[in-house]
C-alpha cells in the first residue's frame, strides 16, 4: 500500500542497481592485445586508449547493468517435424482450453549465474552493447561455454559468441589457441607436426603435399590470406569461398570433408603446442577434448565478426541494491471515480431499462383531423403490445 501525505502518494515501484562496484577482466579478441583488469561502478564509465600517439583509438566503457541471478529456460524444442499419425486431437484441444497458466511446453529453468552488461563507445559516438556471463554455461552440447552477447542497437536481440571453457573452467585455453593461430611460425610448426603424424614416413612426398594443403587451409581460416575479391574474411567462410572459386561443384562435398579434417587436425596440434608453451600437460583424446575442439573451431570461425578488439569478463563485484520510488499526486481522483461509477450505472441502465418511442401523426381529413399513432421499442415483449393498446384508447379513442 502506498504512503499518503497531504494528497501525495509514494509507491515502491521496483528495484534497481544502486551503483554496484565491478571488476572486469579484458579478453583479447585478436590475440595481439594484452589482458588487463579495470574497475568501475554501474551507471559510470571509464576511458580506454588503444595504441599510442595521435593515432591512438579512444573508447569509452559504459557500465550499464549487473544481474546477479539469470534464470534461463534450457528445455529443448523437441522434434522439428510432426508425424500426423501420432497427433492426438483430444490432447491438442485440451492444450488450448482450460486454465490460462496451463502450457504444453516443458520448462527447464536454471540459474546460470551473474552477468554484466556494458557498452563500448568509440570516438565518433557509435556504441555496441555487450552482455557477458560470468560463469560457463552448459548448453547440452558436451562442452561448457562462455556466452559473449552483442548487439548494435537496442531494437535487436543479443547474438552470442560461444567460447568453450578449458579443463580449468576458464577462457584461457581458447585464448591461447587464438593467439597461436595468429602466429605464422606456430601455424607452420603445427602443420609439420600434423603432416608427420598423418603420413607414412616412408613416403615423404605425401607429407610435402599434405603440408602445403594444410598450410593453405589454416592460413585461410586464420584470415592471413585474402579470399574472394581480395577481401580477408577468415573462418569457415573463407574456406567456403576458396572452394567455390577453385574446386568444381561436383567435387566440393568430398574436398570440403578433407579440408575440414585437415583443419581440425592442425588446430588440435596448435592446441597441444600452446599448452606445452604454457607448461601444461597435453590434452588426452576423448569426448571432452573432442567437444572442446568442435566448439573452439566454431568460435574461432565467428571471432572475426566480433565488433570489438576485446571483451570484458566479470571477475568480481560488490552489489549495491536500490529501491525505486514513484511519487504521484491526483487531485481529481474522486471526480474520476465518480465518473466511473456513473458510467457503470449507465451500462446497467441500458441493459435493464426499455427504450420506447411514440409517434402521433395528425393530418386534415374533410372537416376534421385524422390521427395516426405508432410505437417502437428496443425489446419486443407482450407488455409492449398491451401498452400500445392502452395508449390507442386514451390518446386517440381507438378501441382495441
Amino acid at each position: 500500500h502506498p504512503a499518503r501525505h497531504r494528497g501525495i502518494e509514494i509507491y515502491q515501484s521496483s528495484f534497481d542497481d544502486g551503483g554496484s562496484a565491478v571488476t572486469l577482466k579484458s579478453v583479447p579478441m585478436n590475440g595481439a592485445s594484452k589482458a588487463f583488469e579495470i574497475q568501475g561502478t554501474i551507471g559510470g564509465s571509464s576511458q580506454l586508449t588503444r595504441g599510442q600517439g595521435t593515432g591512438a583509438d579512444k573508447m569509452t566503457l559504459e557500465y550499464t547493468a549487473l544481474r546477479i541471478i539469470n534464470v534461463e529456460n534450457f528445455s529443448g524444442n523437441g522434434a522439428q517435424g510432426v508425424d500426423v499419425r501420432k497427433v492426438d486431437l483430444r490432447e491438442s484441444i485440451d492444450s488450448r482450453l482450460g486454465a490460462a497458466n496451463k502450457t504444453v511446453t516443458k520448462k527447464e529453468l536454471r540459474n546460470v549465474g551473474p552477468s554484466i552488461t556494458y557498452k563500448l563507445r568509440d570516438a565518433a559516438g557509435q556504441a555496441h552493447e555487450f552482455h557477458n556471463y560470468m560463469l560457463p554455461v552448459d548448453m547440452g552440447d558436451g562442452a561448457p561455454v562462455f556466452l559473449l552477447g552483442m548487439r548494435a542497437t537496442p531494437a535487436e536481440s543479443f547474438r552470442y559468441l560461444r567460447v568453450p571453457a578449458d579443463d580449468q573452467g576458464e577462457m584461457t585455453g581458447f585464448m591461447r589457441l587464438s593467439a597461436a593461430l595468429a602466429d605464422p611460425v606456430l601455424r607452420e610448426q603445427a602443420v609439420r607436426r600434423y603432416a608427420a603424424r598423418a603420413t607414412d614416413p616412408a613416403r615423404p612426398e605425401l607429407a610435402g603435399q599434405l603440408s602445403a594443403s594444410a598450410l593453405r587451409a589454416v592460413a585461410l581460416f586464420a584470415g592471413a590470406e585474402p579470399g574472394r575479391d581480395g577481401k580477408t574474411t577468415g573462418g569457415l567462410q573463407a574456406i567456403s569461398d576458396f572452394m567455390e572459386t577453385n574446386v568444381p561443384e561436383a567435387e566440393r562435398a568430398r574436398a570440403g570433408e578433407v579440408l575440414i579434417r585437415i583443419l581440425n587436425g592442425v588446430l588440435f596440434e596448435l592446441t597441444q603446442m600452446s599448452r606445452e608453451r604454457a607448461g601444461l600437460k597435453p590434452l588426452e583424446p576423448g569426448e571432452k577434448t573432442q567437444a572442446f575442439m568442435t566448439q573452439a573451431v566454431l568460435a574461432l570461425s565467428d571471432l572475426p565478426l566480433y565488433p570489438a578488439p576485446m571483451a570484458f569478463q566479470l571477475k568480481d563485484f560488490t552489489q549495491v541494491q536500490a529501491s525505486v520510488f514513484q511519487v504521484a499526486r491526483a487531485p481529481g481522483r474522486n471526480i474520476v471515480y465518480l465518473g466511473c461509477a456513473l458510467l457503470i450505472l449507465g451500462i446497467f441502465a441500458m441493459l435493464y431499462v426499455r427504450e420506447r418511442r411514440l409517434w402521433v401523426w395528425l393530418a386534415p381529413q374533410g372537416a376534421g383531423t385524422q390521427a395516426t399513432m405508432a410505437l417502437s421499442s428496443n425489446r419486443q415483449t407482450m407488455d409492449t403490445d398491451r401498452e400500445f393498446d392502452m395508449l390507442k384508447t386514451k390518446l386517440i379513442g381507438v378501441q382495441p
